[in-house]
């Protein structure tokens, strides 16, 4: 049975979310404040966990995008924003905050249960052994599918679920091009303006932690007008990068 935590300040919503994903099978603890959640997450911490977080922007002793923040460094459950910000900067402010997906109020109801469903499929995939090379190589990045850790230069990186299926989908196609397209409905399941922004703000987390200079991108390459690639090739050993000034 999925586990869930929906965090909202608003009573009558909670109960129509709790009764909406009951109906299909999911345990749902619910929390109404920042402060509830958090504690919440590290109840859930030495025990099966939750397989999904919904959380509001708007709470009531702190805003959802701090929390969010918080949560990602406590846990790698999807994060999903169900909430009535609609601003373009809001959605990106939530995608950089280390939110998975943004969903708008008023939602459709089976729109937000297949969006759940996809997160959890998709955690759930990466968290299962590779059925075939469990360790995929890429320059100085070592990636190892059936623990989900990743490596550079003997150093773990924390990645967070997204990051991680985004690097894993790039790995298995080392210097090949992929679009933009393909990526999005291979990480996220869609391909929305919301995707878009989405996949730049996850480019963008993920070169601050795979390249020694995220500014000047070695490994991790932009395609214009096309995609990404992940390129063998692409970075220097970290001493060697410091005895050339950065570069």
């Amino acid at each position: 049975m999925p586990r869930l935590l929906i965090v909202d300040d608003d009573p009558f919503l909670l109960r129509a979310l709790q009764r909406l994903f009951a109906a299909h099978g999911y345990y749902c603890a619910t929390a109404m404040t920042a402060g509830r959640a958090t504690a919440a997450v590290a109840e859930e911490a030495s025990g099966p966990g939750f397989d999904l977080i919904i959380l509001d922007v708007g709470l009531p002793d702190a805003d959802g995008f701090s929390l969010c923040r918080s949560l990602r460094s406590h846990t790698t459950a999807p994060l999903l924003f169900l909430t009535a910000r609609s601003l373009s900067s809001d959605k990106i402010g939530g995608l950089d905050a280390g939110a998975d997906d943004y969903v708008t109020k008023p939602f459709d109801p089976p729109e937000l249960l297949a969006r759940a469903r996809s997160l959890i499929r998709r955690a759930d995939e990466y968290s299962q052994p590779a059925a075939t090379t469990d360790l995929l190589t890429v320059g100085d990045l070592v990636v190892a599918v059936g623990s989900r850790e990743v490596r550079r230069q003997g150093v773990s990186l924390h990645l967070t679920c997204r990051e991680f299926e985004l690097l894993h989908l790039l790995a298995r196609h080392p210097n090949t091009a992929l679009a933009t397209d393909w990526i999005l409905e291979s990480v996220w399941g869609y391909g929305t303006d919301l995707g878009v922004k989405a996949l730049t703000v996850c480019v963008q987390r993920l070169r601050e932690k795979i390249e020694v200079d995220p500014k000047r991108p070695r490994l991790l390459v932009t395609i214009r007008g096309f995609g990404y690639k992940l390129c063998t090739g692409g970075s220097r050993p970290l001493d060697e990068t410091r005895a050339a000034g950065g570069e």
